[in-house]
């Protein structure tokens, strides 16, 4: 049996089409948990209404925890063999349950990955290009290589791009960090780490809907904030369950702080917009360990993104007052890191460098109606 776990909040408009893609499966042995996590509009009697039309539906009605609380409840209450977690306010191809289970089974992997599409709030497909999926071919990976590829960016933290042998879950004391946003990067390698054996099938089997109020579209301080937390997390537990990959998560640290985008830095750290000061001196600490680590451990990371570094500590420690003259570093520093990874081989920061040039076009633009107002 498979448990399909469904948070439902704020999502009257798309609940039933996403549901609806749930019952309709191919793979009937289901057991469907709709956790109305305090929802304020009509969604609680639509789950109801699901449940009275469909026996494998089960709906938990509590108070307003916030998606991770949400999880955990449905987590919890599920009894399936398989687990598998769905936004309610996306859409799944109705092979998806079918077509992982018969992968796991082929390939005996206890974790499935699948491509996904995005579409937009009246259902419309939207072109999109994810790393995520960049294989054309059915690949295994061990948990290790699967991390790796994670941290990379090369694999999305999404929970519903995979399904998971519920054992998983279930044996190593999982639960999603409850109060915080980007959730599923905290914990994604908790999962991974713990499977025996990763499959990814070169198949769409999910409609990611990019719409106006979710968590991904409000991007502010806070969410800068929870990400860094889940960064965070997720590199304790790689630390403590395989420790051979301390190296690897040093140097990709530091190569996520060297692309940190210059407005980030700017508001939340020089202008101190909406950030906690104990969040300041938590970055400020994390820099100094990662460029003490890159000296003693005489990491091979490119001088310019050791220049990246330079500058980030200068900004943190509020050396740097001349905006202007800070954007112009950061984009001059980032095109030299661009360019040393093109050098080694990384043609998929082409896309990165595109969007450098387009902040300073953009800078551009405001510098010059700076100087016409």
């Amino acid at each position: 049996m498979v448990s399909v776990i469904i948070p439902v909040y704020g999502v009257e408009r798309f609940l039933d089409a996403c549901v609806q893609g749930v019952v309709a499966q191919t793979y009937r042995n289901l057991e469907i948990l709709l956790v109305d996590d305090g929802s304020p509009d009509r969604c609680p009697a639509m789950c109801d209404a699901w449940a009275a039309k469909d026996g494998r539906i089960r709906v938990i009605h509590k108070t307003n925890g916030g998606l991770s609380d949400a999880r955990n409840a449905g987590l919890a209450a599920s009894h399936g063999d398989w687990i598998y977690f769905v936004d309610s306010d996306d859409m799944v191809a109705p092979s998806l349950i079918e077509r992982t289970l018969d992968a796991a089974h082929h390939y005996d992997a206890d974790l499935v990955m699948f491509q996904f599409d995005t579409i937009s709030e009246t259902g419309r497909t939207l072109k999109s290009s994810y790393r995520h999926n960049d294989f054309d071919e059915v690949t295994i990976l061990s948990p290790v290589e699967a991390i790796k590829a994670q941290v990379k960016a090369e694999i999305d933290s999404y929970f519903w791009s995979f399904i998971a042998a519920a054992p998983i879950y279930r044996e190593h004391g999982f639960s999603f960090p409850v109060g915080r946003k980007i959730e599923d990067m905290a914990r994604i390698c908790n999962v991974i780490g713990e499977s025996h054996r990763v499959v990814r099938i070169p198949e769409v089997l999910y409609h990611y809907r990019m719409r106006q109020g979710s968590i991904m579209s409000s991007w502010n301080m806070r969410t800068l904030h929870d990400w860094m937390a889940s960064a965070d997390d997720r590199e304790a537990y790689i630390l403590a369950r395989y420790p051979e990959l301390r190296q690897f998560m040093k140097v990709q640290q530091l190569n996520f702080l060297a692309n940190l985008d210059y407005e980030t830095i700017r508001q939340s750290i020089v202008a101190k917009f909406k950030v906690d000061p104990r969040q300041e001196d938590a970055l400020r600490d994390r820099i100094a360990v990662l460029s003490r680590d890159l000296d003693d451990e005489k990491a091979d990371v490119p001088e310019s993104t050791r220049s990246l570094i330079e500058l980030l500590k200068r900004s943190v420690n509020g050396a740097l007052e001349d905006f202007d003259q800070m954007r112009e570093d950061w984009a001059r520093m980032g095109r030299g890191w661009l360019q040393s990874m093109r050098e080694s081989g990384d043609a998929e920061l082409e896309s990165a460098d595109a969007a450098e040039r387009g902040r300073d076009r953009r800078s551009q633009d405001r510098r010059s109606r700076d100087r016409r107002a």
